[in-house]
């Protein structure tokens, strides 16, 4: 035992000894640094696809702001967007595959939006369809962006919802400006059977969205309601 400890204070066993516990230090410091690099790697390579991701969702919110459509549209109209905004679509399901799976959720909320953002078949006209996309595209850049920053992920919200406010609010003001216009007509001229009716007709659709607004100001009356 006393040869041991005399090799150990001796010259040659106290700098080997110095070695051996610099030499750990070292492996212990490449291997905290190499974390450290691989977890900011990481996060770089998170922030710069979310970012990518952001600005394809904004290209096909600009490219639909610019849509001229009328109404429900020809079949050539339905068609035509439809094949742009599948090549938007892959683009973007291709660059949410790429998301890490520590942002599995982020992930999965993208893609649950991105299915909102359906075909246009003609069944909603083009200013109903351009509103309930253009929400799920912006709800789909919110939390992109929080990714690209770095930040805390939004608040589940119900876009779904929050669309159908949005198109009966829109199509509220449509027809409070033609009834506005009716009106105007009245106070010129006597107004005829047709435009009489007419009015009445606005004013019961009126009261209806009336109705649907305040269901859907209330969520346990408005899920009542849808079902």
């Amino acid at each position: 035992m006393g040869e041991i400890w005399n090799w150990i204070t001796s010259d040659f066993g106290t700098g080997l000894m110095g070695a051996l516990v610099g030499g750990g230090f070292t492996l212990l410091g490449t291997w905290y640094q190499s974390r450290k690099d691989d977890a900011a790697a990481h996060l770089a390579h998170t922030r710069d696809v979310a970012q990518r991701a952001v600005e394809a969702v904004t290209t096909v919110a600009i490219t639909i702001q610019r849509q001229t459509y009328r109404g429900h549209g020809t079949f050539e109209d339905r068609e035509g967007w439809g094949r742009e905004l599948m090549a938007h679509q892959s683009n973007l399901t291709a660059l949410l595959a790429l998301l890490p799976d520590d942002q599995r959720e982020a992930r999965q909320r993208v893609f649950d939006l991105l299915e909102g953002v359906q075909h246009w078949d003609g069944r909603e006209v083009w200013e109903h369809y351009r509103i309930r996309t253009t929400l799920f595209l912006g709800e789909m850049a919110v939390w992109l962006a929080a990714l690209a920053r770095g930040s805390e992920l939004p608040k589940y919200k119900d876009i779904g919802m929050v669309a159908d406010e949005r198109i009966l609010e829109y199509r509220q003001a449509e027809l409070e400006e033609e009834r506005e216009t009716l009106v105007m007509r009245a106070e010129m001229y006597e107004l005829g059977e047709e435009e009489h009716e007419r009015v009445r007709e606005i004013d019961a659709e009126l009261e209806e969205i009336k109705q649907r607004l305040s269901a859907l100001s209330q969520p346990d009356q408005a899920q009542l309601t849808s079902s």
